[in-house]
Protein backbone atom coordinates (compact mmCIF):
# COMPACT_ATOMS: atom_id res chain seq x y z
CA UNK A 1 0.00 0.00 0.00
CA UNK A 2 1.29 3.40 -0.87
CA UNK A 3 0.91 6.59 1.10
CA UNK A 4 1.48 10.13 0.02
CA UNK A 5 4.04 12.45 1.43
CA UNK A 6 3.09 16.08 1.46
CA UNK A 7 5.48 18.26 -0.39
CA UNK A 8 5.88 22.00 -0.19
CA UNK A 9 3.55 23.52 -2.72
CA UNK A 10 0.90 20.74 -2.47
CA UNK A 11 0.69 17.21 -3.63
CA UNK A 12 2.76 17.64 -6.73
CA UNK A 13 4.46 14.19 -6.44
CA UNK A 14 4.84 11.06 -4.34
CA UNK A 15 7.37 8.32 -3.51
CA UNK A 16 6.36 4.68 -3.21
CA UNK A 17 7.49 3.05 0.03
CA UNK A 18 7.87 -0.73 0.15
CA UNK A 19 6.44 -2.59 3.09
CA UNK A 20 8.66 -4.67 5.41
CA UNK A 21 7.13 -7.88 4.03
CA UNK A 22 8.26 -7.07 0.50
CA UNK A 23 11.76 -6.29 1.71
CA UNK A 24 11.92 -9.59 3.59
CA UNK A 25 10.80 -11.45 0.47
CA UNK A 26 13.55 -9.81 -1.57
CA UNK A 27 16.14 -10.67 1.06
CA UNK A 28 14.85 -14.25 1.12
CA UNK A 29 15.18 -14.57 -2.66
CA UNK A 30 18.71 -13.16 -2.53
CA UNK A 31 19.64 -15.66 0.20
CA UNK A 32 18.28 -18.55 -1.86
CA UNK A 33 20.26 -17.38 -4.89
CA UNK A 34 23.43 -17.08 -2.76
CA UNK A 35 22.94 -20.56 -1.28
CA UNK A 36 22.45 -22.04 -4.75
CA UNK A 37 25.57 -20.29 -6.01
CA UNK A 38 27.65 -21.60 -3.10
CA UNK A 39 26.26 -25.11 -3.65
CA UNK A 40 27.15 -24.92 -7.34
CA UNK A 41 30.69 -23.81 -6.51
CA UNK A 42 31.12 -26.59 -3.95
CA UNK A 43 29.78 -29.17 -6.39
CA UNK A 44 32.25 -28.04 -9.03
CA UNK A 45 35.07 -28.22 -6.51
CA UNK A 46 34.03 -31.77 -5.60
CA UNK A 47 33.99 -32.70 -9.26
CA UNK A 48 37.44 -31.18 -9.70
CA UNK A 49 38.71 -33.02 -6.60
CA UNK A 50 37.29 -36.30 -7.87
CA UNK A 51 38.98 -35.71 -11.20
CA UNK A 52 42.30 -34.97 -9.48
CA UNK A 53 42.04 -38.10 -7.34
CA UNK A 54 41.20 -40.17 -10.38
CA UNK A 55 44.23 -38.75 -12.19
CA UNK A 56 46.55 -39.54 -9.31
CA UNK A 57 45.19 -43.05 -9.12
CA UNK A 58 45.65 -43.31 -12.84
CA UNK A 59 49.26 -42.19 -12.48
CA UNK A 60 50.13 -45.01 -10.08
CA UNK A 61 48.70 -47.57 -12.46
CA UNK A 62 48.89 -45.42 -15.56
CA UNK A 63 51.03 -47.82 -17.46
CA UNK A 64 48.48 -50.58 -17.04
CA UNK A 65 45.62 -48.33 -18.03
CA UNK A 66 47.59 -46.96 -20.97
CA UNK A 67 48.17 -50.43 -22.35
CA UNK A 68 44.57 -51.58 -21.85
CA UNK A 69 45.26 -54.88 -23.51
CA UNK A 70 45.66 -58.51 -22.55
CA UNK A 71 48.28 -60.81 -24.05
CA UNK A 72 49.24 -58.25 -26.63
CA UNK A 73 45.85 -57.20 -27.97
CA UNK A 74 43.72 -54.14 -27.56
CA UNK A 75 39.98 -54.53 -27.64
CA UNK A 76 38.89 -54.39 -31.22
CA UNK A 77 42.38 -53.75 -32.63
CA UNK A 78 45.51 -55.62 -33.53
CA UNK A 79 48.51 -55.85 -31.22
CA UNK A 80 51.23 -53.25 -31.58
CA UNK A 81 54.22 -54.60 -33.42
CA UNK A 82 56.55 -54.62 -30.41
CA UNK A 83 54.00 -56.62 -28.43
CA UNK A 84 54.66 -59.56 -30.71
CA UNK A 85 58.41 -59.50 -30.07
CA UNK A 86 59.96 -62.17 -27.81
CA UNK A 87 56.64 -63.80 -26.86
CA UNK A 88 58.42 -66.06 -24.36
CA UNK A 89 59.70 -63.08 -22.38
CA UNK A 90 57.05 -62.92 -19.68
CA UNK A 91 56.84 -63.10 -15.89
CA UNK A 92 54.11 -64.46 -13.65
CA UNK A 93 53.54 -61.41 -11.50
CA UNK A 94 50.13 -61.31 -9.82
CA UNK A 95 50.02 -57.52 -9.86
CA UNK A 96 49.22 -57.40 -6.15
CA UNK A 97 51.70 -55.99 -3.67
CA UNK A 98 52.43 -56.06 0.04
CA UNK A 99 53.96 -53.23 2.05
CA UNK A 100 56.46 -55.57 3.69
CA UNK A 101 57.86 -55.36 7.18
CA UNK A 102 58.24 -51.81 8.50
CA UNK A 103 61.80 -52.61 9.59
CA UNK A 104 62.91 -54.06 6.25
CA UNK A 105 65.55 -52.23 4.23
CA UNK A 106 65.99 -53.22 0.60
CA UNK A 107 69.63 -52.79 -0.40
CA UNK A 108 69.95 -52.90 -4.19
CA UNK A 109 73.12 -53.00 -6.27
CA UNK A 110 73.27 -51.90 -9.92
CA UNK A 111 75.81 -52.46 -12.71
CA UNK A 112 77.45 -55.73 -11.63
CA UNK A 113 78.58 -58.39 -11.57
CA UNK A 114 82.22 -57.67 -10.73
CA UNK A 115 84.79 -58.54 -8.11
CA UNK A 116 83.08 -56.01 -5.86
CA UNK A 117 79.91 -58.12 -6.05
CA UNK A 118 81.81 -60.95 -4.41
CA UNK A 119 82.97 -58.70 -1.56
CA UNK A 120 79.42 -57.47 -1.04
CA UNK A 121 78.13 -61.04 -0.96
CA UNK A 122 80.74 -61.87 1.68
CA UNK A 123 79.54 -58.99 3.86
CA UNK A 124 75.90 -59.99 3.49
CA UNK A 125 76.67 -63.62 4.27
CA UNK A 126 78.62 -62.64 7.37
CA UNK A 127 75.53 -60.93 8.79
CA UNK A 128 72.97 -63.33 7.25
CA UNK A 129 71.22 -60.53 5.35
CA UNK A 130 69.67 -60.43 1.87
CA UNK A 131 69.80 -57.94 -1.01
CA UNK A 132 68.91 -57.46 -4.67
CA UNK A 133 71.35 -57.32 -7.59
CA UNK A 134 70.31 -55.65 -10.85
CA UNK A 135 72.92 -56.94 -13.28
CA UNK A 136 74.16 -55.62 -16.62
CA UNK A 137 74.19 -58.34 -19.24
CA UNK A 138 77.47 -57.37 -20.91
CA UNK A 139 79.26 -57.84 -17.56
CA UNK A 140 78.12 -61.44 -17.06
CA UNK A 141 80.68 -63.23 -19.22
CA UNK A 142 83.38 -64.60 -16.94
CA UNK A 143 81.21 -63.89 -13.86
CA UNK A 144 78.69 -66.69 -14.26
CA UNK A 145 79.71 -68.16 -10.89
CA UNK A 146 78.94 -64.86 -9.21
CA UNK A 147 75.39 -64.93 -10.57
CA UNK A 148 75.02 -68.51 -9.42
CA UNK A 149 76.22 -67.51 -5.96
CA UNK A 150 73.65 -64.67 -5.82
CA UNK A 151 70.91 -67.21 -6.49
CA UNK A 152 72.29 -69.97 -4.24
CA UNK A 153 72.63 -67.62 -1.25
CA UNK A 154 69.01 -66.52 -1.49
CA UNK A 155 69.32 -63.03 -2.93
CA UNK A 156 67.19 -61.63 -5.76
CA UNK A 157 68.67 -61.42 -9.23
CA UNK A 158 67.17 -58.69 -11.41
CA UNK A 159 67.92 -57.08 -14.75
CA UNK A 160 69.46 -53.68 -15.36
CA UNK A 161 69.69 -54.07 -19.12
CA UNK A 162 72.40 -55.48 -21.37
CA UNK A 163 74.35 -52.59 -22.90
CA UNK A 164 73.59 -49.80 -20.41
CA UNK A 165 73.75 -47.46 -23.43
CA UNK A 166 71.01 -44.93 -22.70
CA UNK A 167 70.90 -43.43 -26.19
CA UNK A 168 70.45 -46.83 -27.75
CA UNK A 169 68.02 -48.56 -25.41
CA UNK A 170 65.70 -45.54 -25.12
CA UNK A 171 65.56 -44.84 -28.84
CA UNK A 172 62.30 -46.82 -29.07
CA UNK A 173 60.21 -49.44 -27.31
CA UNK A 174 61.57 -52.06 -29.71
CA UNK A 175 65.14 -51.11 -28.83
CA UNK A 176 64.44 -51.37 -25.11
CA UNK A 177 62.85 -54.80 -25.50
CA UNK A 178 65.76 -56.04 -27.61
CA UNK A 179 68.30 -54.93 -24.99
CA UNK A 180 66.22 -56.35 -22.13
CA UNK A 181 65.77 -59.67 -23.90
CA UNK A 182 69.51 -59.99 -24.45
CA UNK A 183 70.13 -59.51 -20.73
CA UNK A 184 67.19 -61.75 -19.84
CA UNK A 185 68.66 -64.61 -21.87
CA UNK A 186 72.23 -63.99 -20.66
CA UNK A 187 71.12 -64.32 -17.02
CA UNK A 188 69.32 -67.56 -17.77
CA UNK A 189 72.30 -68.97 -19.64
CA UNK A 190 74.55 -68.13 -16.68
CA UNK A 191 72.48 -69.53 -13.82
CA UNK A 192 69.22 -71.01 -15.09
CA UNK A 193 67.01 -68.20 -13.73
CA UNK A 194 64.70 -65.91 -15.64
CA UNK A 195 64.43 -62.69 -13.58
CA UNK A 196 61.01 -61.19 -12.88
CA UNK A 197 62.13 -57.81 -11.47
CA UNK A 198 64.21 -55.09 -13.08
CA UNK A 199 65.48 -51.55 -12.78
CA UNK A 200 65.57 -49.10 -15.66
CA UNK A 201 69.04 -47.74 -16.43
CA UNK A 202 68.91 -44.23 -15.00
CA UNK A 203 65.58 -44.94 -13.33
CA UNK A 204 62.15 -45.26 -14.88
CA UNK A 205 61.98 -41.56 -15.80
CA UNK A 206 65.14 -39.82 -16.92
CA UNK A 207 66.46 -37.31 -19.43
CA UNK A 208 66.86 -39.99 -22.10
CA UNK A 209 63.47 -41.68 -22.09
CA UNK A 210 60.88 -38.93 -21.64
CA UNK A 211 59.33 -39.67 -25.03
CA UNK A 212 59.09 -43.43 -24.56
CA UNK A 213 58.96 -44.27 -20.85
CA UNK A 214 55.18 -44.59 -20.69
CA UNK A 215 54.78 -47.17 -23.50
CA UNK A 216 57.86 -49.03 -22.24
CA UNK A 217 56.46 -49.22 -18.71
CA UNK A 218 53.06 -50.27 -20.06
CA UNK A 219 54.60 -53.04 -22.13
CA UNK A 220 56.80 -54.38 -19.33
CA UNK A 221 53.86 -54.42 -16.93
CA UNK A 222 51.74 -56.15 -19.56
CA UNK A 223 54.39 -58.85 -19.71
CA UNK A 224 54.26 -59.27 -15.94
CA UNK A 225 57.59 -57.72 -14.93
CA UNK A 226 57.89 -55.47 -11.87
CA UNK A 227 60.31 -52.54 -11.81
CA UNK A 228 61.83 -50.71 -8.85
CA UNK A 229 63.24 -47.22 -8.60
CA UNK A 230 64.64 -46.01 -5.26
CA UNK A 231 63.98 -43.52 -2.48
CA UNK A 232 67.35 -43.69 -0.69
CA UNK A 233 70.75 -43.31 -2.33
CA UNK A 234 74.23 -44.00 -1.09
CA UNK A 235 75.47 -41.30 -3.45
CA UNK A 236 78.08 -43.57 -5.01
CA UNK A 237 77.11 -42.62 -8.57
CA UNK A 238 76.97 -38.84 -8.24
CA UNK A 239 80.46 -38.27 -9.63
CA UNK A 240 81.80 -37.40 -6.21
CA UNK A 241 84.63 -39.49 -4.81
CA UNK A 242 82.86 -40.56 -1.63
CA UNK A 243 84.54 -42.63 1.06
CA UNK A 244 83.02 -45.80 2.48
CA UNK A 245 82.14 -43.85 5.63
CA UNK A 246 80.29 -41.18 3.64
CA UNK A 247 78.35 -43.77 1.66
CA UNK A 248 77.40 -45.53 4.87
CA UNK A 249 76.26 -42.28 6.45
CA UNK A 250 74.12 -41.42 3.41
CA UNK A 251 72.38 -44.79 3.53
CA UNK A 252 71.71 -44.92 7.27
CA UNK A 253 70.44 -41.34 7.39
CA UNK A 254 68.24 -41.88 4.34
CA UNK A 255 66.76 -45.07 5.76
CA UNK A 256 65.89 -43.32 9.03
CA UNK A 257 63.88 -40.74 7.07
CA UNK A 258 61.99 -43.15 4.80
CA UNK A 259 59.07 -45.45 5.52
CA UNK A 260 59.74 -47.99 2.74
CA UNK A 261 63.49 -47.70 2.01
CA UNK A 262 64.73 -49.06 -1.31
CA UNK A 263 68.42 -48.14 -1.36
CA UNK A 264 70.40 -47.42 -4.52
CA UNK A 265 74.00 -48.66 -4.46
CA UNK A 266 76.38 -49.93 -7.13
CA UNK A 267 78.64 -52.97 -7.45
CA UNK A 268 80.46 -52.15 -10.69
CA UNK A 269 84.20 -52.81 -10.93
CA UNK A 270 85.08 -49.23 -9.92
CA UNK A 271 82.87 -49.14 -6.80
CA UNK A 272 85.44 -50.32 -4.26
CA UNK A 273 84.26 -47.82 -1.65
CA UNK A 274 80.71 -49.16 -1.89
CA UNK A 275 81.86 -52.74 -1.40
CA UNK A 276 83.90 -51.62 1.58
CA UNK A 277 80.92 -49.78 3.07
CA UNK A 278 78.39 -52.63 2.97
CA UNK A 279 79.49 -54.41 6.13
CA UNK A 280 79.30 -51.20 8.16
CA UNK A 281 75.97 -50.26 6.57
CA UNK A 282 74.48 -53.59 7.58
CA UNK A 283 75.89 -53.43 11.11
CA UNK A 284 74.54 -49.93 11.71
CA UNK A 285 71.11 -50.83 10.32
CA UNK A 286 70.94 -53.91 12.54
CA UNK A 287 71.98 -51.82 15.55
CA UNK A 288 69.04 -49.44 15.11
CA UNK A 289 66.48 -52.18 14.63
CA UNK A 290 66.36 -52.75 10.88
CA UNK A 291 67.20 -55.80 8.81
CA UNK A 292 68.09 -56.19 5.12
CA UNK A 293 65.78 -58.10 2.81
CA UNK A 294 65.49 -58.83 -0.90
CA UNK A 295 62.93 -57.46 -3.33
CA UNK A 296 60.42 -59.88 -4.79
CA UNK A 297 57.58 -59.24 -7.27
CA UNK A 298 55.07 -59.02 -4.42
CA UNK A 299 56.89 -56.20 -2.57
CA UNK A 300 55.32 -52.79 -3.11
CA UNK A 301 57.44 -51.00 -5.73
CA UNK A 302 59.04 -47.62 -5.17
CA UNK A 303 58.60 -45.76 -8.45
CA UNK A 304 59.25 -42.26 -9.68
CA UNK A 305 56.26 -39.97 -10.27
CA UNK A 306 54.91 -39.61 -13.77
CA UNK A 307 55.39 -36.28 -15.53
CA UNK A 308 52.38 -34.16 -16.37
Amino acid sequence: MAYYRRRRGGYGGYRRRRSPKVILKIIGVLLIVAVCAVAAIQTKRLWDADATIAKLQGDTTGAQNASAQTDGQKTGSKALKYQTLYPEMKADSTGTFEEGNAKAVYLTFDDGPSSNTEEILDALAEHDQKATFFVVGKNIEGREETLQRIVDEGHTLGIHGYSHDYDEIYSSVDAFLEDFHEAYQAVYDACGVYPTVFRFPGGSINAYNRDVYQPIIAEMIRRGFVYYDWDVSGGDATGEDLSAEEICENVVQGVSETEHPVVLLHDAADKDATAEAVSEIVEQLLDIGYYCDKLTPNIQPVTFSYDE
